[in-house]
């Protein structure tokens, strides 16, 4: 062993167990059939979240028994090729960020589909040739159109949980269309002393809050159901006893300022309700008003066949004093003749 080995082992052991000693949660994931790529990707997307590190699993367990932590309930897992993640989130979260940050990679042969495999219609850019024969070998509807390729219809090649064939996984890899996700598998989590293994990390987030409220729904109707007073239950109770008792006393008819408009209102309706059944006039009351009535017309005629009675000798007196004044004016001459 050179010395730059043992320099590279120990500068390695140092790092990793200080960095057991720094942080609360420590994932074992396996880097099986994970390319190296998607390992750098994946490196800056836990950038400021976790720290992961590459080593020999001898110098891991190592660091593991000098570091702080219960290494043997650590270090069974710690086998064959793998990274060691050091976070502050805790195993599901942590769990649940690597699931989602998967990456896509080529299909080969004797691969399990995740998914339905799906070949999209359209222009493939290949040239006319063994493509065009393998490409008929995977199930396809080609034809040639110019000097390419093209699918005539969507077609898939694989369907979920089938194995890939050799046929398609040469396709596919023509075509590059990588239809498998792969993601670092955590294989273990330690937090405070305990060991959680990534079978048990592998929760549904949508279906455990789903569960989660279910139960809250339940829980908070058998109180209410059963009187139990909690804080959330108190307002709902006071209500319902309040409506009870109004209830009850709008029955005996006992005022109260809850009840006071109620009775209020009920006394309206029935005097509206009292109101429409009574007639407006009674037949006798109709009559004598359309007499008294006719007596009023015949009142106010009557003054006016007076007025026109008097408009003639109010004429005639207006016309005698003319009369007057015709036998004054012979008088007058007769009286200056003697004069003269």
């Amino acid at each position: 062993m050179t010395s730059h080995t043992v320099a590279w082992k120990k500068a390695q052991l140092e790092e990793l167990t200080t960095l057991a000693n720094q942080y609360p949660v420590i994932a074992v994931a396996s880097l099986r059939s994970f390319p190296a790529s998607l390992f750098q990707g994946l490196r800056k997307k836990l950038k400021g979240k976790a720290e992961i590190r590459v080593s020999k699993t001898r110098v891991i367990r190592k660091a593991f028994e000098q570091s702080s932590i219960d290494s043997e309930k650590l270090n069974s897992y710690v086998n064959d090729s793998i990274a060691i993640i050091f976070t502050s989130m805790n195993p599901f979260e942590i769990y649940a960020f690597l699931k989602k940050n998967k990456g896509d990679v080529a299909a080969k042969e004797g691969s399990l589909a995740q998914n339905d495999i799906v070949v999209p219609a359209g222009d493939t850019g290949l040239p006319p040739g063994p493509a065009l024969s393998d490409l008929k070998g995977a199930g396809l509807k080609v034809m040639v159109q110019g000097a390419t390729i093209s699918i005539a219809e969507d077609k898939v090649v694989t369907k979920k949980g089938e194995p890939v064939s050799a046929a398609v996984a040469g396709t596919l890899s023509k075509l590059g269309i990588k239809p498998i996700k792969v993601g670092l598998n955590i294989v273990a989590c330690y937090e405070n002393k305990e060991v959680f293994e990534g079978d048990v990390l592998n929760i549904d987030e949508e279906e455990v809050r789903n569960n989660f409220i279910k139960a809250y729904t339940q829980a908070f109707n058998l109180a209410f159901n059963a009187g139990y007073f909690i804080k959330e239950t108190i307002p709902l109770l006071l209500q319902k006893a309040f409506r009870e008792s109004k209830a009850v006393a709008l029955e005996a008819e006992v005022l109260s300022p809850a009840t006071i408009e109620e009775f209020i209102a009920k006394a309206a309706r029935q005097a509206s309700a009292l109101k429409s059944n009574i007639p407006t006039q009674a037949p006798t009351e109709a009559k004598a008003e359309e007499k008294v009535e006719e007596k009023a017309e015949e009142k106010k005629e009557e003054p006016k066949a007076e007025e026109k009675k008097e408009e003639p000798k109010a004429e005639g007196k207006k016309e005698e004093p003319k009369a007057e004044e015709k036998k004054e004016e012979p008088a007058k001459d007769a009286a200056e003749e003697k004069k003269e």
